[in-house]
């Protein structure tokens, strides 16, 4: 599969939580080098790197390879909400792309992909009209369709990648199996108050510092509104436990205060 056709055919991929699985390459590459350079000028070691929220990996790949060209060669888990789905059959030859929970991401008509959520031009081009139809026609199918291939949705590159393991995890549910284990957390594009209520937000950054191996240990938070506009926070575990800023980019992560002291304290 190439690059370009990656790109396509993730970002036609609407998931049920109205997030996109498409990452457009490069998109971190600016954020990536300035982290790579800041972890050798300290020092750091990092044999094991969390990546939260990968969508369809492509900016974990560049990471990881940012990471090798430095000489760091962690082992890497790379976790989102929906790494696995479903291609079932439907009647008249056609198939549907489903989540675990029953919401199609592609109905495979005929041989043509055919979207199930609708763009402005749809209906300029009448595209709009054989979505809907396709809805009507195969829809109430899908619930009684058999269980299906399972079909990854991460990029075949990554997912071929040495010391790569790939997870479907929720951030605001404590997973007990990543507690302590990092040198290195990623999360891009994930933690934002548009995703998340205050609630939720509060148990995903409590779950995210679980994660940290301890003093020494790198977060990335960040948010990427194109490729040359970030606002994120670099932080460093410090002796004392607590999360340090040790590098901002642009205005620096919208969540920054809830990972400090004086936040949680407050």
């Amino acid at each position: 599969m190439s690059k370009r056709y990656e790109a396509r055919f993730f970002g036609s991929l609407k998931t049920a939580n109205a997030t996109f699985k498409r990452t457009e390459a490069g998109r971190m590459a600016a954020v990536d080098a300035q982290v790579v350079r800041r972890l050798a000028a300290s020092g750091s070691r990092i044999t094991e790197l969390l990546d939260l929220g990968i969508s369809s990996g492509t900016t974990t790949i560049e990471l990881i390879n940012a990471l090798r060209q430095a000489g760091q060669l962690p082992r890497v888990t790379g976790t989102d909400r929906l790494i696995h789905a479903n291609l079932v059959s439907l009647p008249w030859g056609c198939r549907a792309l489903v989540e675990p929970g029953g919401h199609v991401l592609q109905y495979d008509v005929f041989g043509a992909p055919i979207r199930p959520w609708r763009r402005r031009l749809d209906y300029v081009t009448g595209m709009a009209a054989l979505g809907n139809a396709t809805n009507r026609l195969l829809g109430p199918h899908v619930t009684h369709a058999p269980a299906g291939t399972p079909v990854a949705l991460v990029s075949p590159h990554l997912a071929r990648m040495k010391n790569v393991t790939l997870i479907e995890d929720d951030v605001t549910r404590l997973n007990p199996g990543l507690i302590g284990r990092f040198d290195l957390i990623r999360a891009a594009n994930l933690l934002n108050r548009h995703y998340f209520s205050a609630e939720e937000m509060a148990k995903a950054v409590a779950n995210v510092r679980t994660y940290l191996r301890g003093p020494g240990a790198w977060l990335l938070v960040v948010r990427t509104h194109n490729a040359a506009d970030h606002h994120g926070t670099l932080s460093r575990v410090a002796a004392n436990g607590e999360l340090e800023v040790v590098e901002r980019y642009g205005a620096g992560s919208e969540v920054e205060d809830l990972f400090t002291a004086s936040e949680r304290s407050a």
